[in-house]
């Protein structure tokens, strides 16, 4: 009998504190997303009144011109002349597959030269396109990460950093009103990546949080090699 109350009584108090714990566990998420939630909204205030939905609305209508613009490019240039692919083949047929990327990783370091788009056609001429494809998302993110270095070396040099400064005054103001999420922008949407990552680089923005934003590059190439071997393939 008392064995048998003694078990009731330890039963009944480890399913107490199972309780307890589970109701701990939840006021803890329940804070957490309180938090979120007044975070999202101040934020949400900021943002408005920065102009930065506007910023991004505006820049979304570049990117639907942007591409129609440039599908129908392809278009004419398969109606017309030849097969995009051949075509792109053509032009980089007397460099190495080496030699190629190489420029690429120089213009992505470079205040971006030569759009992506054009390599990302050139990739669609391997066997596995998305894994060139891959290559040159990897290559992207670290001519970013380069630009983002010779930054934080270039704000050492007065003359220089004031010079950059005035030479990309509305970038410096991007980067200080909105942070890592105008690095998204840059790195998602077709703006100068390389000037983005140069200036986070001047300003001093934080490594961990320009890698992190800057990580998006890599969605970009996918998303874009999606759209664009559909529409040459």
């Amino acid at each position: 009998m008392v064995t048998n109350i003694l078990s009731t009584f330890t039963l009944f108090k480890t399913k107490d504190a199972q309780l307890r714990f589970f109701f701990t566990m939840l006021d803890k998420i329940r804070n957490r997303l309180d938090r979120m939630w007044k975070r999202s909204t101040v934020y949400h205030v900021y943002f408005r009144r920065s102009g930065f939905y506007s910023f991004i609305g505006k820049h979304s209508l570049k990117l639907v011109g942007f591409l129609i613009v440039f599908v129908l490019a392809i278009l004419a240039i398969q109606y017309f002349v030849s097969d995009v692919d051949v075509l792109f083949l053509k032009l980089f047929s007397q460099l190495t597959t080496r030699e190629v990327l190489t420029i690429f990783y120089i213009s992505e370091t470079v205040f971006g030269i030569v759009p992506p788009d054009f390599f990302i056609l050139w990739g669609n001429n391997f066997e596995y396109p998305f894994k060139m494809v891959g290559v040159l998302a990897i290559l992207s993110y670290a001519g970013g990460f380069t630009a983002y270095l010779i930054g934080r070396r270039l704000s050492y040099t007065e003359r220089i950093n004031n010079y950059l400064n005035k030479r990309f005054k509305t970038h410096f103001g991007f980067v200080h009103k909105w942070g890592g999420f105008f690095i998204v922008l840059a790195a998602l949407f077709p703006l100068p990546y390389a000037i983005a990552s140069l200036v986070a680089g001047i300003v001093r923005f934080p490594m961990k949080s320009f890698l992190l934003f800057g990580s998006t590059r890599v969605l970009r190439f996918f998303l874009y090699a999606l759209a664009l071997f559909q529409i040459t393939g």
